[in-house]
């Protein structure tokens, strides 16, 4: 980890995300273990603190073998598994949300893609008084992109997160001026989204592209594809994104899925040790001078 923080820094990386995680089983069981008792998360703040870069802890549910994704899970009319996973989730947020106070972490997720459980509000915003009475930080909920209106407790948190996995083309292969012109309607939407909360800034809690020829329709879908061509959109559909996202004034950053420190089998699809990956962060956010702050994670 400490030779991505410095390589991440060489790129004008100034902010990472960590995500610990929890389990879930179907019937609403959360598993986990107190953050306190896991040394790894405190030797990452370390590293992160010695190398001069600011952390967002962004908790994640793991939701294999239970559910399709994070967006999935939901009870219906079983009371008991809602309770149980509620009564879970609330003891694993505020555990880590106190971890992240006694850490000096100035951001901090409650929730990540949950949008198949805010319906349940009043729930939400116990969780939500609960960690506020251990974390004194910037509060966001990261939101699906296609979630937004789904989350009823905006008001409730400080920053509107949102992973932003955004469709900017149909078929065929989108040139520049064609994926620009395609960021017009959603950042119109967050910006919307934005004013309605009384000018709330929006944080790009997560946003990436795999090498992948559908990466523009489907930005979400993981694939395998190191045709140059493919090499090339995943290369342009960052530069754009980083150039368009970048103008806009409700932004306040952005953080791109995903590094895995070290060799890991799991680092295969979205990775941003990719060399064209690498390579539009360099050009872009380019390397801050020595004696400069660090760029913020924008």
């Amino acid at each position: 980890m400490a030779e991505s923080l410095a390589e991440l820094k060489g790129l004008g990386v100034g902010w990472v995300a960590i995500h610990p995680y929890a389990w879930l089983r179907r019937d609403g069981t959360v598993r986990f273990k107190p953050a306190a008792e896991l040394d790894f998360l405190g030797r990452a703040v370390e590293l992160a603190r010695a190398a001069g870069v600011e952390l967002f802890w962004k908790p994640h549910m793991g939701y294999w073998g239970s559910f399709e994704w994070r967006g999935a899970i939901e009870f219906g009319e079983d009371e008991a598994a809602w309770r149980r996973f509620f009564d879970g989730y609330r003891a694993f947020i505020v555990d880590q949300a106190r971890f992240a106070e006694a850490a000096g972490i100035e951001l901090f997720a409650v929730g990540v893609e949950l949008e198949g459980t805010t319906g349940r509000e009043a729930e939400w915003r116990r969780i939500l008084a609960a960690v506020r009475e251990v974390y004194g930080g910037r509060l966001i909920y990261a939101a699906n992109w296609d979630a937004l209106d789904r989350v009823p407790f905006w008001d409730a948190v400080d920053w509107i997160g949102v992973h932003g996995y955004f469709p900017l083309a149909g078929d065929g292969e989108p040139d520049r001026a064609a994926l620009l012109a395609a960021w017009e309607e959603p950042l119109a939407r967050l910006e919307a989204l934005s004013m309605r909360h009384g000018n709330k800034p929006v944080l790009f809690a997560e946003i990436g592209y795999s090498r992948s020829a559908d990466a523009a329709r489907q930005p979400w879908t993981p694939r395998l594809d190191a045709r140059p061509a493919v090499l090339a959109l995943r290369r342009r559909l960052m530069e754009v994104a980083l150039e368009r996202i970048e103008q806009a004034p409700f932004v306040a950053g952005m953080f791109w899925w995903k590094w895995i420190p070290g060799p890991d089998h799991n680092d295969r699809d979205f990775s941003m040790k990719d060399p064209e990956a690498r390579a539009a962060l360099a050009d872009y956010w380019g390397a801050p001078a020595p004696s400069a702050p660090l760029a913020t994670s924008r």
